[in-house]
């Protein structure tokens, strides 16, 4: 097995966890719980393995990882009688950028305490980096989950 099939299957499977335990801080019923961790490892398979394939960047992938889980559960969240957030946000969750977070929050430090102007610059750049493309993917998450269901729910109430 190669080393990228290897990773995505393990970052997918790690993700199986994480939905459901977000999921739990917010009460959703037990039942629920398997098919939020395999929507939330879906969600992560798909992102890794568009993006570590070199077919697309970070944002672009995980913009249609969140939206193809969206896709999915209008389609099945009706038919369970449950709210579609519920899964698509607890399944979404795996996929928000936490290493791009934590370091831009450590340029932000070293840029409030730094005393050499030469790493200040560095740290300038870093936090900017790290921080634009954390809040890039953040916004590919909102608009994969919500822009989907616009197009399918558009003529929901609209009898003919």
């Amino acid at each position: 097995m190669s080393d990228t099939l290897f990773r995505i299957l393990t970052e997918g499977l790690c993700a199986a966890f994480v939905g459901p335990a977000f999921a739990m801080l917010f009460l959703v019923p037990k039942r629920y719980l398997l098919i939020i961790a395999t929507s939330s490892a879906l969600a992560r398979i798909i992102r890794q393995s568009l993006y570590l394939t070199d077919t697309l960047e970070i944002v672009s992938a995980t913009f249609i990882a969140a939206a193809a889980i969206s896709a999915i559960f209008i389609y099945i969240a009706p038919k369970l009688q449950v709210p579609r957030p519920v899964f698509t946000v607890t399944s979404c969750i795996s996929l928000v950028p936490g290493l791009d977070t934590y370091n831009a929050l450590l340029a932000l430090i070293s840029i409030i305490h730094g005393k050499h102007s030469d790493l200040m610059a560095e740290s300038i750049v870093l936090l900017f980096n790290h921080g634009m493309r954390a809040f890039a993917v953040l916004l590919a998450i909102c608009l994969g989950i919500a822009i989907v269901p616009l197009f399918f729910y558009r003529y929901r109430y609209h009898h003919l």
